[in-house]
This record gives structure tokens, sequence and C-alpha cells, in this order.
């Protein structure tokens, strides 16, 4: 349980970050890669989650793509106030 816990905090900094750094553009943003992930992750038949990790762990993938990323996983599990889904 501790571990999820520490995840858990890991994302939500990852999306405080995100939203910091993209300002106005963060819903926007958010809105076009969780459609990506959504679609990936039907096509897949995995959680967005396991789709996300998995996009994150490829080679070349920038520090800055893994927040975004994982930022938009986090807005599909559990959406900040930033309206992302009608975006």
């Amino acid at each position: 349980m501790e571990r999820e816990v520490k995840m858990a905090a890991k994302l939500y900094e990852m999306r405080d970050t995100a939203k910091r750094l993209l300002g106005e553009k963060y819903a926007g943003h958010m809105a076009m890669n969780g459609k990506i992930l959504e679609a990936t992750a039907r096509r897949d038949k995995k959680t967005v989650l396991e789709v996300a990790i998995a996009v994150c762990k490829k080679p070349g993938i920038t520090a800055m793509e893994t927040i975004f990323i994982m930022s938009a996983a986090v807005e599909l599990a559990e959406p900040s106030n930033a309206e992302v889904r009608g975006a």
C-alpha cells in the first residue's frame, strides 16, 4: 500500500508540474494526449496507465514528454478542475 501511495503522490506532482509549465495550454494539451492514450488503451486492451507507462519506457523519450504523458493519464483517472475532458 505504501508503494501505491508514493506512486500516486509522484503522479500528482507530475500533473502539478505540467500545469505550471503549460499554463493556459494545459487543458488542450492534456485533452489531446488523453484521447491518444484512451484510443491506444482500447486498441491494445490495456488500461490507460499501462499504456502511459509503456510509452514512457520507450528509448529516447524525454523527461518533459514523460511528465506530459503521465499527467494526461492522471487527468483521465481523476480530472482536475482544468476542464480537460471537454476540451
